[in-house]
């Protein structure tokens, strides 16, 4: 039985529900939320406060709240830092790219590639399920995990 806000229930067999993105509470409570997300500009990442930048699901680039696109806001904003450090102004300018990979079962993946431009509808192609986009899929996440933590990926034993 799912329970709404207010106070309806609906019953279900299978639910599939995203819960609502806001930014945290250290983050709304900074002042620097506006209308709940922190105001970037869409290319560089730089908030309202010089030398400040924000990336992820804190701000309001207008991406999807997905780790992929938040790595390469990252990208962006890294190297604008590092400029500011160096003196100069930074030329990196984030794309709004990033690829979802959507899992089919039988080892086969698909994969979704996208852009998201900032005033502009989203564009993307559709690549069908296939045993080698799930090999690729594989290798995104253990180059993920080797990068971030340092370690290789292990996957869990089958099931007996």
């Amino acid at each position: 039985m799912a329970r709404f806000a207010d106070g309806t229930e609906l019953p279900f067999d299978l639910f599939l529900g995203v819960p609502t993105h806001h930014v945290p509470a250290v983050v709304a409570e900074s002042g620097m939320a506006v209308d709940g997300w922190i105001p970037v500009n869409p290319l560089t990442l730089e908030t309202s406060y010089p030398g400040v930048f924000a990336v992820g699901d804190v701000t309001s680039v207008g991406t999807p709240k997905a780790g992929v696109f938040s790595e390469r806001q990252a990208g962006v904003a890294a190297d604008r830092i590092i400029s500011i450090i160096r003196g100069g102004a930074g030329t990196s300018e984030y794309d709004g790219y990033g690829t979802c990979y959507l899992e089919f079962g039988h080892d086969e993946v698909a994969r979704r590639p996208s852009q998201f431009v900032s005033g502009q509808p989203p564009v993307g192609t559709f690549d069908s399920p296939s045993e080698v986009l799930a090999a690729e899929k594989a290798e995104f996440g253990a180059s993920r995990i080797q990068r971030w933590f340092d370690r290789s990926w292990s996957t869990l034993p089958e099931p007996r």
